[in-house]
């Protein structure tokens, strides 16, 4: 138990530094510093954790990656340079509520196994920590814009979003199992690397992209 708590505390001790500064940079600086954040982080990735995961002289690594992770970084990039900038602020809200309420409420009461063969740490009470966590950033996020939405909206958005992301944990959880590593990288303190900190990201951000005309027309009040 000692060990668990020590673990949360360095986990979360990164976490928000880490969340400091990449919060400033999307809100406070010219979104094209922020774009070069992103390459940068899509730069690790690819050359030093990608590698980890699947070995560059073999097919799977070339024909994977122009799909995940690159499409999703280069849809952020995009969005943050267009009208949808506002939706990334969004994505990048639930995402991480949902990341933190999964991490903390799964590591202090999570029992029941979500895919036990894929990711052991997923629980359902994790999930639905991280869903309670997501709700209350989407509602923090209305609030401050003085924008709000119908409960029912808010409950099946933020749900839909929690399940993307979740589907994003599972993929890459299942490439690490594939490649008998337990994280993509040593780079982040208590997280491991980009990638397992971008994981829900990356799928998430596709739905973004897919739904962004009609989620904008929802998030009209919203900017940065």
């Amino acid at each position: 138990m000692k060990r668990k708590f020590e673990q949360l505390f360095k986990r979360s001790a990164t976490g928000f530094g880490l969340g400091a500064l990449f919060w400033f940079s999307f809100l406070y600086v010219p979104p094209w510093i922020f774009s070069c954040v992103l390459v940068a982080i899509l730069v690790q990735i690819v050359l030093y954790e990608w590698t980890r995961l699947f070995d560059p002289r073999q097919l799977p690594f070339w024909l994977l990656l122009p799909f995940y992770p690159l499409l999703s970084f280069v849809l952020m990039i995009w969005m943050n340079h267009s009208c949808y900038r506002p939706l990334l602020m969004v994505l990048f809200v639930l995402v991480s509520a949902h990341d933190t309420g999964s991490y903390l409420i799964g590591t202090l009461f999570g029992k029941h196994k979500i895919a036990s063969l894929i990711s052991p740490g997923k629980t359902w009470e994790g999930f639905f920590g991280g869903y309670l966590f997501a709700i209350v950033g989407l509602w923090f996020l209305l609030w401050e814009f003085k924008d709000p939405k119908p409960l029912p909206f808010v409950l099946g958005f933020t749900l839909v979003v929690c399940l993307t992301s979740l589907a994003g944990d599972l993929f890459e959880s299942l490439l690490k199992r594939h490649a008998d590593v337990k994280d993509s990288g040593a780079i982040l303190p208590g997280h491991g690397g980009f990638l397992d900190r971008f994981d829900g990201i990356l799928v998430t951000v596709i739905f973004f992209y897919l739904f962004r005309d009609w989620l904008l027309g929802y998030f009209t009040h919203i900017v940065c």
